[in-house]
Formats: structure tokens, C-alpha cells, sequence
């Protein structure tokens, strides 16, 4: 067996956060080491408790879950929960985890982890960049040490989900974003445009995962505020997995078939277009490039991979 790769997974743990982080516990190719949590979605405690469960229903092991920032780095925080409901799971008023928080917080987690497994830890962000940031901005350093960030941010190459430009996680805190794309970080983005239009999962799949184990029932039940949500904005009860699918890159990067390296910047002031991340990738303003945008990728073997990855 090959060696096993080293993540670490930073989230906001909502609803579609939950089946990403049960994939990757599922997928035997990597070892989840750590999981952070930060405000986004929900209140930090409650992206805790969201963790834990999410580990709990994947009956694989369990990673230590560490709490991060509880709020961006210079913004009022604002949840989502139209999106992903009051408790950021569906609603379901689920019990307390058996499992408990481990001591130490997100950002030194993420710092001693870059440092300890130097040019091979790979995170995957689906929140708010805001513990990325923050690790980077106290220890410059590990900027290098990382071997690949992916997130789950941007709109890519389409309209956004809470501004005609922007999308959510980049949104909640543009200035953590700014300080990660000047961080000098490997980084790959996977906007929110991938995971909708024929990579979303439509009424079929969902049938099917809500009835095949009670780990795909789950990953189904604790998105019902987001069906819900769909059903208005695309017209059937369909659910797109916008952590799932940056998720799905990250554990098969050989899934993305165009994504452009260029000059990436976010937009801080401007109240209309706030959020919004820009990839230059015809080179117009000839500057270095320092992210990666996913632009097309192999959607019938994604959605297989990830039905495949939370039964």
C-alpha cells in the first residue's frame, strides 16, 4: 500500500461540511490527523459539536478536533443559516458527541502541523479562511511547509450564492483571504460553480443515499434545509455539495480536468462587489501567479467517488 497522505481538515462545519469530512475519513489513500473548526456557518461551539458528530457517523477513527477562531479577522460575524439551519444540520437536534474537544487551539494546531509534517500536509479549508490567515500571519514560515491548500471559496467563473460576485466563505472574511493569496501558499480553489449544474445531486441520487446505509441517510438528512433552499432557487429538491466537491478534488486531484494558475486577487472594500475573488487567467494584468482555479472538472467520476465515499 502507498503511504497514506497527511491532511488536515479546517472547517465550518454546516451540513455539507459534515459529508466532506465523512468522505475523507472514508478514503484510505489519506490520514485525517486534525480537524479545526471556525466560525462561518455556525457559532464555533456549535462547528464543534457539528465536527465531532461528522467523525462519530463516519465509524472509521477519530481525528482530534481542535476549535479555532470564533469570528473573522476584522468583521462582524454572519452565519448561514438559511442555508444549513439554526444548528447547521438540517435541524435535527442531535444529541452531544460522545467524543470531546482536544486541548490546544486551531491556529497552533495548524502551525505545528506544517512545521511537523514539512512538505507534506495538505489542508482542505471549507469555511472562512480566517485560521489559515491567522496561522500564517504567526508563522510566515510555514507558508512553504505546506505541500497544497484546497478550498472550498469563490464563486469561480460564475455568479456567487450571497452577492451576484461573491460566495459565502470568501464573503464572511475577505480579509483572510487577501493574507492567504499573498501568503505564497500552493493553493487550488474550487469555486462554488463546480459544484452545481450536472455535478450536483438530483432527486435520484438522493433517494438513493437516503435509504442505502444510515451513514448516506445521514449525509441526506442533515441537508434538508439546503433542499429545501434549492427547491426554491433551482426548482427541484436538489442539493449542491459545494465542501463535498472541493473535498472530492482534494482526495482525487486527477478529477480536475481545466483549472487555470494565475494572478488571484479579493476584493476587501468596494460594498458592491465585496468578496469577490478575481483570477486573471488571460494574463492581462501580467503579474506572478499565486493560486490555482478549478475551472472544469470530471463530474460523472466525481459524483460516483463521492455517493461511493458516504455509504
Amino acid at each position: 500500500m502507498d503511504k497514506q497522505r497527511i491532511f488536515l481538515i479546517d472547517t465550518d462545519t454546516g451540513s455539507d461540511d459534515a459529508v466532506a469530512i465523512i468522505m475523507a475519513l472514508k478514503c484510505k489513500d489519506v490520514k485525517v490527523e486534525a480537524i479545526t473548526t471556525v466560525a462561518g456557518n455556525v457559532t464555533i461551539e456549535q462547528a464543534n459539536k457539528n465536527a465531532l458528530i461528522s467523525c462519530e457517523v463516519a465509524g472509521t477513527y477519530m481525528p482530534p478536533v481542535y476549535a479555532g477562531m470564533d469570528r473573522p479577522l476584522l468583521r462582524k460575524l454572519i452565519h448561514s443559516y438559511e442555508t444549513h439551519g439554526e444548528d447547521g444540520m438540517g435541524n435535527m437536534d442531535l444529541p452531544e458527541p460522545a467524543h470531546q474537544l482536544s486541548e490546544g487551539h486551531g491556529i497552533d494546531v495548524i502551525i505545528d502541523m506544517a512545521r511537523k509534517y514539512d512538505g507534506e500536509l495538505e489542508i482542505v479549508a471549507l469555511g472562512p479562511l480566517t485560521n489559515i490567515a491567522m496561522a500564517v500571519l504567526k508563522a510566515p514560515d510555514i507558508a512553504k511547509k505546506i505541500k497544497k491548500l484546497y478550498i472550498m471559496g469563490t464563486s469561480g467563473f460564475a455568479p456567487g450564492n450571497v452577492s451576484p460576485v461573491a460566495e459565502f466563505n470568501i464573503w464572511a472574511d475577505p480579509e483572510a483571504c487577501d493574507v492567504v493569496l499573498k501568503s505564497g501558499i500552493d493553493q487550488v480553489y474550487v469555486g462554488w460553480d463546480m459544484c452545481c449544474g450536472d455535478a450536483m445531486l438530483e432527486p435520484e441520487d438522493i433517494a438513493y443515499l437516503d435509504k442505502e446505509t444510515e451513514c448516506s441517510h445521514f449525509c441526506i438528512r442533515c441537508n434538508k434545509c439546503l433542499m429545501e433552499l434549492n427547491e426554491g432557487r433551482f426548482g427541484h429538491p436538489c442539493l449542491d455539495m459545494a465542501d463535498p466537491v472541493a473535498m472530492a478534488v482534494a482526495l482525487w486531484p486527477d478529477l480536475i480536468i481545466e483549472a487555470p494558475h494565475a494572478y488571484t486577487y479579493v476584493e476587501t472594500h468596494s460594498e458592491q462587489t465585496l468578496g469577490q475573488v478575481v483570477c486573471d487567467w488571460t494574463n492581462t494584468l501580467g503579474k506572478e501567479p499565486n493560486a490555482t482555479m478549478c475551472k472544469k472538472l470530471d463530474n460523472p467520476r466525481m459524483k460516483k467517488l463521492m455517493m461511493e465515499h458516504m455509504l
